[in-house]
Parts: structure tokens; sequence; C-alpha cells
């Protein structure tokens, strides 16, 4: 069951992952780096919340709700951020994949749907499919790659709480 608890910790990491996910260098280490990071943070924030409360025991089911928390609360912050960048940047990224597409690979056929996206975003500006597919995207591999990294943290706090009952 998802606590509130679990919210701001996911929010606070998900918007961070989203808007670090924006800058280019940091953009391409941003699923296999920063989402485990915020995985780890969250989980991190979530156990200092919630250790001191009467019979908490921090499992692999809050390392998941968290990790998928992530996912979302970043696929939908990233989206947004990325469809303001290319309105307000007059740019089009969909144009700029495709003529790097044909430089290299010019065999492979460039579908229609893509050539209107790119057609959408010249003309408009936005891209509702762009949009829904980078959310799309962006959720689904950032919620894999936090879980694991939240599953990591939890992993990692019962090993110092059982070396801390052990002396």
């Amino acid at each position: 069951m998802f606590k509130k608890e679990k919210f701001l910790p996911a929010l606070v990491t998900g918007f961070s992952l989203a808007v670090l996910s924006l800058v280019p260098i940091i953009q391409a280490a941003s699923c296999c780096l920063l989402a485990p990071i915020a995985g780890i943070l969250s989980i991190n924030m979530y156990y200092l919340q919630m250790k001191n409360r009467e019979g908490f025991k921090l499992k692999n089911s809050d390392g998941l709700h968290i990790g998928i928390m992530i996912g979302i609360i970043s696929g939908f912050f990233e989206s947004i951020f990325q469809s303001l960048l290319i309105f307000v940047s007059k740019s089009n990224p969909v144009y700029d994949s495709i003529i790097l597409l044909q430089k290299y690979l010019p065999e492979l056929p460039i579908p229609d749907n893509i050539w209107d996206i790119s057609k959408e975003i010249e003309d408009k500006r936005f891209s509702l499919i762009l949009s829904t597919a980078i959310f799309f995207n962006t959720s689904i591999i950032n919620s894999i790659f936090s879980t694991i990294g939240s599953l990591i943290s939890i992993s990692l706090i019962r090993k110092k709480e059982l070396g801390n009952i052990n002396p």
C-alpha cells in the first residue's frame, strides 16, 4: 500500500532527476546512474523519516513503491520540461534526429509518423505524441532503475542495522 510518507521523498528525487535529465552531458547518465541514485536517496529520506515510529520495518515493497513513484514523477516533469524546452528554443530534435539517421544510415527508411511528428513540432512547437512518448519512456526506464537503487539501499540499511545489533 502506498503511504503518504513515501510521496515526499519520491517527489523530491523524481523532480530532481527530471531537472538533471535536461542537462545535455548529464542526460547520458540519467537512466543508469542518476535514477538508481535517486532511488537510494529517496529510501534514505523515507527511512530517516520513519525509523523512530513504533513498529516500523523497512520492506522491499517500500523500495518498489518508491521506485515506481520516482519513475512516474520524473516522467511527468521531464515530459513537461522537454516540451517547454522545445517550445522556447525553437529547435526540432525529431528533425535533427532524422537528419543524423539519414547521414549515418541512409538505407534505413524513416516512418511517416516520425516525419509527421517533426512537421507538427515545426508548425505548432509542440507534439502531444512526442510528449506522451517521453513520459512513458522516462517513466518506465526510471521506474526500473530507481527501484533497483531503492532495493540496494534497503539492503544496505538492513545490513547496517544488523551490524548495530550485533556488536
